[in-house]
Formats: C-alpha cells, sequence, structure tokens
C-alpha cells in the first residue's frame, strides 16, 4: 500500500473511532467481527442467526462466498461501533456468491443512517448478489460514485447451463431505505434484461436466464444515475416497487438505457407511490407481461431536459408502455390516480396490441411535449390531444375515464408548483371528481394516507386532505390528540389561530366517517378542550379530521 493511502486509511479510521463513544449503538451479538483488513470471507460455517459485524472504520473491498442462514433466522451483516465506509479499487464494494438467507444492515448505530457506506467502486458495482445467491435483504445502505451498478442481483447464464430457467431460481430480494447516488450506470439492476432468450457467444447456443420469484423494492432514494435509476428483469413473480424518490436519472444520455424506473422483459411488477423527478429519460418504462398495477405515482419533468431534434427514436414519456413480450391472455395494464407534469414528449404512450381491459382513470396529465408537435406535424389521424395518453397502435382495448388533460398548471390549483408540491387545493377541478377505484384495491394515495377521505376520489397522486405538511391555503388552528393510542375516551387541545367554524369527524381506512360535533364555532385565541368517548369503535388506526371551509388538520390515531 503506498504511504498516502496508509495515512487515508489511518486518519479516517482514527476520526470514526474517537466518535465511537457518541453513538447509540445497538445491542448487537457479534458471532463474527471483521476488521478492515479481511478482503475474503469464503470457509465461515455459518448458523442460521448468525451475526457478522462490520467493524467500524476505513476498509476495502468484501468478497463472502458459502454464507447461509434459514428463511426464518437469515445470517446478518451489519455495521458495529459507528459507520463502515467501503473504498474499494475492484470491480465490487460487497460481493456473494453462493450466498442464500442474508441480511446486509447498515442500522447498527441509532444515530447513523446509513452505517455502511460504500463511497467508490473504481472498476465495478457497489453490492453485487450473484453466483446463485438468493434470498437477500439490503437495508440502509449508502453507495455512491460507482464505475457501473449501485446494486446487481443476479446471475448471468454461462456455459455450464447451471443459472439457466430450468436450473436456478433466486427468490426474495428485497431492496429498502437505501440511499444510492452518482453511479456510472443503473441505480439497481435486478435480474436479467433478456427473458426471451440470451445468445452465449462460447458455446454459440441461446438459453433463458433464471427468474426472479419475489423482488420488494421500497423506501429508497436513488439520485444521479447515469443510466436507469431502478431496472427490474425477469421478475416474473410477486414484484413491487414503490415509494421511492428516483431523481435525475439517466445523466449519461445513454440511448435505451434512459428511464427513472424500468420494468424489463419478463417482469411482473407493481409500480405505485414512486416519486420520479427531473431525470434525462422517461419516468416509468414498462416491457413487462401485462396484469399489475401502476397508481400513485408522480413524474416531474420526465426528459424535459434532454435536448433532441428526431421525435421518432429519442423521444421521452411520463409513462411508456412498450409492447414485448405476448401478453397471457386476459392481461391488462392499468394506469390509476397518476400525476405526470411537463414530460418532454407524450404523457403515457401505451404501444401495446395484446392485452385487454386496459384501463387509465383518474390520472392528471399537464403539458406533455409533444403536444404542439403532433397538432401542427402529425399524420391524419393524430391530434395534439393524444400526447396526454397516446394510443400509438390504435388497436388495444382501452378504456379512460375521470382524467385531467391541460397544457397549464394554473388552474389546478396545486399547493405549490414552484417547489414541486403537487397536492391538490379545495378549488382544485380534481377534487373529489375521481372515480372510486376501491374494488380495484386502490385505498391510499401517494402521501400513504387513505383514499378516498371523503366519499369521493379525488383525481392524481395525493388525496385532499393528504397530510398534514400541507399547506390547505391557511392553517387556522393547531392540534393535540391525546392519549394515543386511544383505550375509550379521547381528548383534543384545539389552539385557534383564527374565528372558525369547525367540524370535528373520525375516518377510518375505508374512507367512511362519522361526526362528533357540526358547526362549532371557535374564537381566535383561545385553547379550547374536547372529549369524546370511542369506546364503541373497533380496534385499528383511524384519522381525526378538523374541518373549516379554508382549511383541515388531521391526525391518525390508533384504537386499542
Amino acid at each position: 500500500m503506498m504511504r498516502w493511502d496508509f495515512l487515508k486509511y489511518y486518519l479516517v479510521s482514527l476520526n470514526i473511532i474517537f466518535a465511537i463513544n457518541s453513538y447509540a449503538q445497538k445491542d448487537i451479538h457479534c458471532d463474527l467481527l471483521i476488521d478492515s483488513t479481511t478482503v475474503s470471507i469464503t470457509n465461515y460455517v455459518a448458523s442460521a442467526g448468525d451475526t457478522l459485524c462490520l467493524m467500524a472504520g476505513y476498509r476495502p473491498q468484501l468478497y463472502l462466498k458459502n454464507i447461509k442462514g434459514s428463511e426464518e433466522k437469515p445470517v446478518v451483516i451489519i455495521n458495529y461501533q459507528g459507520k463502515t465506509i467501503i473504498d474499494s479499487d475492484l470491480s465490487y464494494g460487497l460481493k456473494f456468491a453462493k450466498c442464500r438467507y442474508v441480511k446486509i444492515c447498515g442500522n447498527g448505530v441509532d444515530s447513523i443512517e446509513y452505517g455502511v457506506d460504500i463511497r467508490r467502486v473504481a472498476l465495478g458495482n457497489g453490492i453485487n448478489i450473484g453466483g446463485k445467491s438468493s434470498d437477500f435483504e439490503i437495508e440502509n445502505i449508502e453507495i455512491s460514485n460507482t464505475k457501473y451498478v449501485g446494486i446487481v442481483a443476479k446471475t448471468d447464464p454461462d456455459c455450464t447451463f447451471s443459472a439457466v430457467r430450468d436450473s436456478f431460481t433466486m427468490y426474495h430480494v428485497i431492496i429498502r431505505n437505501n440511499y444510492i447516488h452518482h453511479t456510472g450506470t443503473e441505480g439497481m439492476y435486478i435480474g436479467n434484461s433478456f427473458f426471451l432468450g440470451h445468445t452465449l457467444v462460447a458455446c454459440d447456443t441461446v438459453v433463458l436466464p433464471h427468474i426472479i420469484d419475489g423482488v420488494q423494492i421500497y423506501n429508497n432514494r436513488v439520485e444521479y444515475a447515469g443510466w436507469d435509476g431502478i431496472q427490474v428483469g425477469c421478475a416474473l413473480h410477486n414484484c413491487n416497487i414503490h415509494d421511492n424518490y428516483v431523481y435525475k436519472d439517466s445523466q449519461e444520455e445513454k440511448l435505451y438505457q434512459m428511464s427513472g424506473i424500468m420494468i424489463n422483459t419478463g417482469s411482473s411488477c407493481n409500480a405505485y407511490n414512486n416519486i420520479i423527478a427531473n431525470g434525462q429519460g422517461s419516468g416509468i418504462i414498462i416491457q413487462g407481461t401485462g396484469g399489475q398495477k401502476y397508481f400513485n405515482n408522480l413524474i416531474i419533468n420526465a426528459g424535459k431536459y434532454y435536448d433532441f431534434n428526431d421525435q421518432i427514436l429519442t423521444q421521452q414519456f411520463g409513462i411508456f408502455c412498450k409492447y414485448k413480450y405476448i401478453n397471457p391472455p386476459d392481461s391488462s395494464f392499468v394506469f390509476f390516480n397518476n400525476t405526470i407534469i411537463n414530460a418532454k414528449s407524450d404523457g403515457i404512450r401505451f404501444m401495446n396490441t395484446h392485452s385487454e381491459n386496459n384501463m387509465f382513470i383518474n390520472n392528471i396529465i399537464i403539458n406533455p411535449g409533444a403536444y404542439i408537435y403532433y397538432d401542427t406535424n402529425g399524420s391524419v389521424n393524430t391530434t395534439g390531444q393524444d400526447a396526454y395518453i397516446h394510443n400509438y397502435l390504435h388497436q388495444s382495448d382501452v378504456f379512460m375515464a375521470n382524467n385531467i388533460f391541460e397544457r397549464s398548471c394554473k388552474n389546478q390549483y396545486f399547493v405549490d408548483t414552484l417547489n414541486n408540491n403537487y397536492h391538490l387545493s379545495y378549488r382544485s377541478p380534481g377534487f373529489n371528481q375521481g372515480q372510486n377505484l376501491l374494488t380495484q384495491g386502490i385505498s391510499f394515495d401517494l402521501d400513504n394516507l387513505i383514499r378516498p377521505f371523503d366519499r369521493f376520489f379525488d383525481i392524481g397522486a395525493y388525496e385532499l386532505p393528504s397530510a398534514e405538511k400541507v399547506d390547505h391555503v391557511d392553517c387556522l388552528f393547531d392540534v393535540l390528540i391525546y392519549p394515543n393510542p386511544v383505550v375509550n375516551d379521547v381528548h383534543l387541545k384545539i389552539q385557534v389561530m383564527q374565528e372558525s367554524i369547525v367540524n370535528v369527524r373520525i375516518y377510518n381506512d375505508l374512507g367512511f366517517y362519522h361526526t362528533l360535533l357540526h358547526g362549532k364555532k371557535f374564537l381566535i385565541g383561545k385553547d379550547y378542550y374536547l372529549g369524546f368517548d370511542l369506546g364503541y369503535l373497533d380496534s385499528g388506526f383511524y384519522y381525526l379530521s378538523l374541518e373549516t371551509e379554508k382549511s383541515i388538520v388531521v391526525k391518525k390515531f390508533l384504537k386499542i
């Protein structure tokens, strides 16, 4: 090791060690301590439930092989006594082969959100789950400055044919609460991209890559990916991608590698409650099997700043659903309650001839960039309106209802478009104008609050009222609810900032409510104390709502 490299490792490790005493270390029993000099673990015989502790400090890459727990008791790999920082000159930060039932955690210290920090990988990927590994959980990891991908989970087939579709299946890949940024290519690359077949040149054979049964990707931040933010392929069963924040994807502007979320061939993934903003590529690209739902997504400026002249090859869309695989009988693509703002070309382009019962309901699509192009240069069968939802092949079974298509945000009365706050206000034409989709399984909004809040669905990704943090014109009062959880009696302390006529209501998860107080006049500058007997309610979560004509405050509580 060069003198400077040694000094760098020493100084950073020293700083971390000095800070250890200030950390709230979790009570962790370490079955194996992994110090900064260990770069390979291939002969450790793990027992189910073992904990492998990554010592705090600065370290190079780590390769692990044959680490196996059980479904009930996975082997846990966790940071210990501070943050573990990985700086690798090789092709990986953490690499796994022939491992199963493993959980990689960066939450070993309560005060550190990302306790495992893969800070640089000079020649490859941050985390590589390969070599026929399966059943992995990855959480609270930060990954940045990789030459290629942040997290890879797949085993590519080779001429041994040991990892093709009839010889290997990867199960249960769970990726949550991670922060991935500044990757050379994809933020995540989960599963193979060639579901329909991959040619192995070395043995002149076409093979089918393995599938993944069980993919859950949620609560992640992916920022400044060079290519796609999140890409999933061959995830044929039990796949959900939700509650992720993808920002500034596709920075390298690599043609055909440009999207916030890519659902590739052979994948059956629901995608919902994602926020995708200011990327160079399309918001969501779907090339999967059909039969899934895409709802409550907020997509802002998809491809808007991608400079191109070719309106045929290099368009970028809010959502692009493209035929790539012959869909199973009776499959469908449904798009509910998405809000799509300023897409470069079409808001949604639908390009599929094999699916049936496709539905586009309760979506808000504002200012698609292709509107003027179609209006002035389109064919005889294309008008500016096609830029909102473009049924490109005009052969699909498509139903549309209760959508808002507008050129400007002005008349939608969003809360604060300058700061990308696309919650509705009470003056919005989307308020209470949506189709009820409870029978379709849509019972919450992008803030994970109940939908519908009242009897009627709102249009777009957010239900009104959707959260206490939303500024609904003015906040006229503050509310304290206690105790919480509630056994029988609930008490409210209400501080009034403006004279108001107030209704107090309770809502359940299905949006049904009953009124506790109606038309009560509250005077400014006075605190009010109210009590209600809720012993008649069943156990569960409820929402207490204080409503006026100008403002609303919602408090969630648990009845036990």
